[in-house]
């Protein structure tokens, strides 16, 4: 045996034995700035059942160096705890008691290694906290961690004894001139900020917080903060808003909101309990509280909202009202979404800039209708990570992106959305927003010239223009009608087209669903069949054979599948808008039906049709197809999660004193009757459904009225309800 083969035999035990630095990486290298580390110091007095923390910045000498010092009069440690829980990074303890001691807190700090933030803000710290009359004290050096190989090479003194001191903790931070000079005016109107936000805004208006945070600076080089006390309070939940939703939603998704137009006298509005519906995997994270405040920047908006705010928060001496900048950066501060845990934020969610709910994205593709991040001002509690399962980052940047927080992020979004459609609502009642339904038949007004070529006939005829010459007149008005008409006709069929294209997508997810099985079986398949052709080619093999043959019939049928899915979404694709044809409405309404067949079966969805096989009707087909796909695909949204009660859709026609009548109905949670008799349903943009283009029922009701019909919405307590009502031309 060589001496190579040795070695490579060789087997040992070994232990981690960390670096020296690797206290600095979990600590200065890992957090994201010095008021991150501050917060970091303030959470654990608060952990600590503190009621007031203080801290203070101070000068060394002349302006040579700078001292932090966080007090507070909190439980203290005792020098076991010191020994075994502050010197052990990581340490488990405050995941295992989730709770403060006395007032029973939810702890902040989760990771153990928060107190190590503290070396990004000066080279030394010292420690000083007292329990039940004794007092233990450390000072750390952190550029030892950097001159030292390996952790257990860094000696630190501990001290213990007795005292009369009051229960608390004071560490002090020691830096030099860099770390002076990075506390200018800037970064403490940061902090001021950010301490501000730390703190969850009251819930309930007439509680009171049980934690006080004061920031004190004695001689300190910033003029604006030269002996100065501020006192740290949250930002408030201004009372003055233009609209708001708040509530809860339970563990289960289920959600009870009320909303408040802050722009009339009306009452608040309790919204009908609905549930959360997931997509894409997202998991229940744990009860929510929620509060959001919404407000309209255009420049009317912001008159009666600065009137407002002055009121509130003006100088109570000489009343004068805040104009419209400084209300402009009161909202600057204040708005965003912030989550709050255990009463205290989790950064940077709420921070500006940071659109963790992606509002500014949502609010491009509709504008008038959806708010962005500037607009909504606002938090939502969590719970603990062990019923929430929202963990946060080791580096105190947010909450880790799982399943858990997809359903944050959709339970907030479905949230804002009941919010959003009520606001649209009231803009669209009172002028604030131009309506945009029926813009395809508002086309035929712009060349009614009509009531002008009226006028213009009488005024020639007062001023005893010749008849002749009146009539070449008016037949110029005529022709030029005729021929702007024409263009609007060639405009309404390539908007029918779009609209065919626009509802195509709709079934995306069908062709996906449907065509994947087939796909992937021709991955697998023809490999294997290659292999077999290989070895008949070799060596005859009736076994072989068998499969081969098998393999192909199989083959053919994955075949067709992708034939009839291709069938049922040709039509939708058409590039030019045909004729209107004699079709069998029965035979219609079953393909469009078909197209969703495999995921009624899957969701256990019961479709009935009632409808005479001898109605036939002179339409657009592709019109009856984006119609009946946008109600189907509607349907099939609501009712998949709806585990409660039998699924079912009914599609029933009718015919009746020269009238056809579809009467479309499914058993999920209905719609809103507000919504029905304001008709804000077919407004182009306005959608219940978090994900939802807002589209589907105005392309719909677009689409029946190309044919001289009519789609209309009827309120019902047991589901969604449609009407098609349409002239009769039925053959039997």
């Amino acid at each position: 045996m060589t001496k190579k083969d040795k070695i490579s035999q060789q087997e040992e035990f070994f232990t981690i034995k960390p670096s020296a630095r690797h206290i600095l990486t979990i600590g200065r290298d890992l957090i994201k700035d010095n008021n991150t580390a501050l917060l970091e110091l303030v959470k654990n007095s608060y952990d600590a059942d503190a009621t007031h923390v203080d801290i203070e910045f101070s000068a060394i000498k002349k302006d040579e160096g700078i001292e932090i010092c966080i007090r507070d009069n909190g439980e203290g440690m005792d020098y076991n705890t010191v020994t075994t829980v502050w010197m052990v990074p990581s340490t488990p303890y405050k995941q295992e008691r989730i709770k403060s001691e006395n007032k029973k807190r939810l702890l902040q700090g989760r990771k153990g290694i928060g107190r190590y933030a503290a070396s990004i803000l000066g080279d030394r710290l010292f420690l000083e906290t007292t329990k039940k009359k004794e007092t233990t004290t450390l000072s750390l050096d952190w550029k030892e961690f950097e001159r030292k190989k390996y952790l257990d090479e860094v000696s630190i003194l501990i001290q213990k004894k007795q005292t009369e001191k009051k229960p608390g903790t004071v560490i002090k931070i020691i830096g030099d001139k860099n770390e002076l000079f990075e506390w200018d005016k800037l970064q403490i109107d940061k902090l001021k900020k950010d301490l501000r936000r730390l703190i969850s805004p009251v819930y309930d208006k007439d509680a009171k917080s049980d934690f006080e945070i004061q920031v004190k600076f004695q001689d300190f080089p910033v003029e604006e903060y030269k002996n100065q006390v501020i006192k740290i309070e949250p930002f408030p939940i201004l009372d003055v808003f233009d609209y708001r939703i708040y509530g809860e939603i339970s563990d289960t998704g289920d959600a009870e909101l009320i909303f408040e137009n802050g722009l009339t006298n009306t009452p608040p509005e309790k919204i009908k309990k609905f549930n959360i519906l997931f997509k894409d995997g997202a998991k229940r994270c744990g009860k929510l509280k929620i509060d959001f405040k919404i407000y309209d920047l255009d420049t009317a908006s912001i008159s009666y909202l600065a009137e407002r705010v002055g009121k509130k928060l003006g100088d109570a001496k000489s009343n004068e009202k805040l104009g419209k900048a400084e209300v402009k950066n009161l909202l600057k501060e204040i708005c965003g979404i912030a989550v709050y845990r255990g009463g205290f934020r989790i950064r940077p969610h709420g921070d500006p800039g940071y659109d963790w709910l992606m509002l500014d994205r949502r609010r491009v593709q509709r504008p008038g209708v959806r708010v962005g991040s500037d607009r909504v001002s606002g938090f939502i509690e969590i719970e603990p990570e062990e019923t929430s399962h929202l963990v946060e980052k080791a580096n105190r940047e947010g909450l880790k992106e799982n399943k858990y927080y997809d359903g944050l992020v959709q339970s907030a979004i479905r949230a804002l959305l009941e919010a959003e459609n009520r606001r649209y609502q009231f803009k669209i009642k009172t002028g604030r927003e131009r309506s945009q339904k029926n813009l395809v038949g508002k086309l035929d007004q712009l060349f009614d010239f009509s009531d002008v070529t009226q006028n213009i006939d009488k005024k020639l005829t007062d001023r005893d223009v010749p008849a002749p010459e009146r009539k070449k007149i008016v037949d110029l008005i005529d022709a030029k009608v005729e021929e702007s008409n024409k263009v609007i006709e060639d405009i309404k069929r390539i908007i029918a087209i779009y609209q065919g294209q626009a509802t195509l997508g709709k079934i995306t997810r069908v062709v996906l669903h449907e065509g994947r099985n087939p796909l992937s079986y021709f991955q697998n398949q023809i490999p294997l069949m290659e292999n077999w052709c290989r070895k008949l080619k070799e060596n005859f093999d009736q076994k072989i054979l068998d499969l081969f043959i098998e393999g192909v019939g199989t083959m053919k049928k994955q075949t067709q599948s992708l034939v009839d899915l291709f069938h049922k979404i040709t039509p939708l694709a058409a590039q030019r808008k045909p004729a209107p044809v004699v079709i069998s409405l029965k035979k219609l309404l079953e393909e469009i039906i078909n197209v969703f067949a495999v995921e009624f079966k899957e969701k256990e969805i019961n479709v009935k049709l009632d409808c005479d096989e001898q109605i036939k009707i002179t339409a657009w087909p592709e019109d009856f197809r984006q119609t009946f796909i946008n109600l189907l695909d509607n349907s099939l949204y609501w009712l998949s999660n709806n585990k409660d009660k039998k699924k079912e859709i009914s599609i029933t026609v009718n015919v009746s004193e020269g009238e056809l009548k579809i009467i479309y109905r499914d058993n999920g949670p209905g719609i809103e009757e507000k919504f029905i008799k304001d008709e804000l349903i077919f407004e182009p943009g306005f959608t219940t459904k978090p994900d939802g283009t807002g589209l589907g029922l105005a392309i719909a009701g677009e689409a029946m009225e190309r044919n001289n019909g009519k789609l209309i919405a009827v309120y019902s307590e047991e589901g969604a309800l449609f009407e098609i009502n349409l002239p009769l031309s039925v053959e039997k």
